[in-house]
C-alpha cells in the first residue's frame, strides 16, 4: 500500500506512518473497548511467532521478483522465519480448547483469504495498468510559460 504517482513507487512516509499506527494501537494508554483489547491481548501474547511472522513476510515479499530481481537469501531467510513462525504458533495449541482452536483457524483462514484477494486483486490491476511511455522535456517556451505562471501565483501582496 501507500504507493504514489504512476511509477507504483511507494511513499518514503508510508512505512513510518504505518508502524506509527501499529504502536499506537498496542501501547494505548486507555483501555479499548472490548472487541479491541482481545485483538490487543491475542497480538501481545502470541509475540514469538507473531513477530517471526511479520519478519518472515516481510522478507518473502523483498526478495520476491515482483517488483525487480529475485533475491534468494531474503527470499530463503524468509521462508525460514515463517516456517519458526508456524512451529512457535504450533507449540501453544495444546493448551487451547477445540472450540478456542477452531475460531483462531477460522480467523487465520479468514484473514488469510483478505490478505490472498488483497494481493491477487493489486497484480490484477497492476497488469491491467497500461505502461507510460516517457514524456518529452519540456521546452522554452514551455518553460517560460510555467515560470511566468508560477511567478504571478506564488507573488506576495502588499495589499495585506
Amino acid at each position: 500500500m501507500h504507493r504514489s504517482g504512476p511509477a507504483f513507487r511507494r511513499h518514503p512516509a508510508g512505512s513510518p506512518v504505518a508502524l506509527l499506527g501499529l504502536t499506537l494501537m498496542l501501547f494505548h494508554s486507555e483501555k479499548p473497548p472490548e472487541p479491541e483489547s482481545l485483538l490487543m491481548q491475542a497480538v501481545i501474547d502470541a509475540g514469538p511467532w507473531f513477530i517471526a511472522a511479520v519478519i518472515g513476510t516481510f522478507l518473502v515479499l523483498s526478495g520476491a521478483p515482483t517488483y525487480s530481481e529475485q533475491k534468494p537469501l531474503p527470499l530463503l531467510a524468509g521462508w525460514a522465519s515463517i516456517l519458526a513462525a508456524w512451529h512457535f504458533m504450533l507449540a501453544i495449541l495444546p493448551d487451547l480448547s477445540l472450540p478456542e482452536f477452531l475460531s483462531w483457524l477460522s480467523a487465520i483462514l479468514g484473514a488469510s483469504l483478505a490478505i490472498a484477494i488483497f494481493a491477487l486483486s493489486v497484480r490484477f490491476t497492476e497488469s491491467k495498468t497500461p505502461v507510460e511511455p516517457e514524456t518529452t522535456p519540456l521546452t522554452e517556451k514551455e518553460k517560460k510559460y510555467v515560470q511566468s505562471v508560477l511567478r504571478r501565483h506564488l507573488e506576495v501582496s502588499d495589499e495585506s
